[in-house]
């Protein structure tokens, strides 16, 4: 019988595509604030791949489970204290990594904080919350500034570092059915939501826009009215604030 020791082993890294919900300014005071998805990068400040941008992540070290590795590496790269962690993939190709036999198990991750803070002692030189959207089969990140296409059946960019662009793509993926099948939307969100705060977030992760009044009707049975108003600035009548139905959480 081989001795697990005769095996040479891999290094573990936990890798995270964290989105979170952003409400953008309008320049119009007669138009509400717009609601973006938005995803957590870091520009990266080491070899390899020095100055493209990555997902947060790192090594797992002795007496960790991965689990507590990504919420580590979150922490330490961005400052991110508190997510939801939804399970990926393992990536496991041998070239993954140009240092060596790199094993990737990949989360994706909902937060509803966009606060960033970058530890001295990491190897990210900045972190940052960047609008992500898909159009198509076309990832598009920060307006455009990074793509994400399929090349015979993969997914690549040449802004991103490692096979980065895959997990975002396979991660989107996933939120994506999340939200549709799961209402893990709400995850995204404060407790406390006009109906249109839930449904841009929702038409930008499925690709699909909905009436208002069907939209509504679609989550009704989801959601449950408060006495509470969010009066939206001077210009706006105010907006009533509904929340998640108790039983569907």
């Amino acid at each position: 019988m081989n001795d697990y020791k005769d095996y040479e082993r891999p290094s573990v890294a936990a890798d995270v595509a964290a989105f979170g919900i952003d409400s953008e300014k309008s320049d119009n005071k007669r138009e509400l604030d717009d609601k973006q998805l938005k995803i957590l990068l870091v520009k990266r400040g080491e070899e390899p791949f020095k100055g493209l941008y990555s997902l947060p992540g790192g090594f797992l070290r002795p007496n960790e489970t991965i689990e507590s590795a990504a919420l580590r590496e979150l922490k330490e790269e961005t400052g991110l204290a508190e997510a939801k962690l939804i399970p990926l993939k393992t990536y496991s190709d041998p070239e993954r990594d140009p240092r060596g036999w790199v094993i990737s198990c990949a989360f994706a991750a909902l937060t509803r904080t966009i606060e960033l803070d970058t530890e001295e002692t990491s190897d990210a030189e900045s972190s940052c919350w960047l609008t992500v959207e898909m159009r198509s089969s076309v990832i598009l990140i920060d307006d455009g500034a990074i793509v994400i296409k399929l090349k015979n059946g993969r997914a690549l960019s040449e802004e991103l570092a490692f096979d980065h662009a895959q997990i975002i793509y396979d991660a989107f993926l996933k939120l994506r059915d999340e939200v549709k099948n799961h209402d893990i939307i709400f995850d995204l969100l404060p407790e406390y939501f006009t109906i249109a705060d839930l449904q841009k977030p929702y038409e930008i992760i499925t690709g699909k826009k909905e009436a208002a009044a069907n939209f509504r009707r679609k989550m009704s049975k989801k959601i449950e009215e408060t006495e509470l108003f969010d009066n939206g600035g001077a210009m706006h009548r105010p907006s009533k604030l509904y929340k998640r139905r108790s039983d569907e959480e």
